[in-house]
């Protein structure tokens, strides 16, 4: 299966696909990484599905959020997550509501740096119930994003076990050659997930 059909059957309806991929590959060169966050972001989003409640209609918008959350590279005068935000918002090809656009724009310049506030405009114009999705997406893109830190698509599988106050996520990876990513880099990039899941989160690596 390619990774189209993947996404093909997976939370993308099929008339987003084509402009989704096509918007992505215009901007953003490096697609294997690009694949492999997405691919990371749903395995995540489906492990703590018992923790966030959500379904297709928040896992669709968090997977194109993955596809599209470093198109901002292409804009070197802005940081690449606002860059991302302000690609999304301007583009027309895919086919969204201007609020599921606001949230795919906000999932992608949320996965590094600040995380959401209410001091920020575009985040506070936002329902409750919209803030929610977008932290808790936010806090999976960015892990999913720190998990393929050196873009080698390197972890194949994910599975989590959880205990008092603790989430800890196993990676599988294929390729013992692979430096994992820094403790430090990890608990910064878990921190906003630490955050919406009241637990710290421990990453293994095997």
């Amino acid at each position: 299966m390619s990774f189209t059909d993947s996404i093909r059957v997976g939370q993308l309806e099929e008339q987003s696909v084509d402009p989704t991929l096509s918007f992505m590959e215009r901007y953003d060169p490096d697609h294997p990484h690009a694949f492999q966050v997405e691919r990371l972001s749903g395995l995540l989003f489906d492990l703590l599905t018992g923790f966030h409640g959500m379904g297709d209609p928040e896992r669709r918008l968090l997977s194109l959020a993955s596809l599209l959350h470093d198109i901002g590279w292409s804009v070197p005068s802005r940081p690449h997550h606002k860059a991302s935000m302000d690609l999304i918002l301007s583009d027309t090809t895919i086919p969204l509501t201007p609020t599921d656009r606001q949230i795919v724009a906000l999932i992608a310049r949320y996965h590094r740096k600040a995380h959401p506030d209410p001091s920020h405009s575009s985040f506070a114009r936002l329902t409750n119930k919209e803030k929610w999705q977008v932290r808790w997406s936010a806090g999976i893109l960015r892990l999913a994003d720190a998990l393929d830190r050196f873009h080698r698509s390197s972890v194949q599988e994910l599975s989590i076990q959880t205990g008092e106050g603790v989430i800890q996520i196993d990676c599988r990876t294929t390729d013992d050659h692979i430096p994992e990513p820094e403790t430090r880099v990890l608990e910064k990039k878990s921190a906003l997930l630490s955050e919406v899941t009241g637990c710290r989160i421990e990453i293994s690596w095997n």
